[in-house]
């Protein structure tokens, strides 16, 4: 696989119509994803809308979530894999 600055040393070599097109391919492909503030991190709109469905779902009372004791188990079983 390339490196960032190999892949930017060939983007410069290519035409600027060229470097549009690719602008444009990579925002359209980027649309839907969001950098998180102050970090590395990236999130899919899809899984934003998913937790504010969760959380909203929570806050109305639709999901009353778990016990701390079911989530202690829960992490426990998952440490044994």
């Amino acid at each position: 696989m390339s490196t960032y600055p190999e892949i930017v040393k060939e983007v410069q070599k290519m035409s600027i119509s060229e470097q549009f097109r690719l602008l444009n391919t990579l925002k359209y492909s980027l649309a839907q994803y969001v950098e998180v503030e102050d970090s590395d991190e990236v999130i899919s709109q899809a899984e934003i809308a998913e937790s504010e469905e969760a959380w909203q779902e929570y806050i109305t009372g639709k999901d009353k979530g778990i016990t701390s004791s079911e989530l202690k188990k829960k992490l426990s079983l998952n440490q044994d894999d």
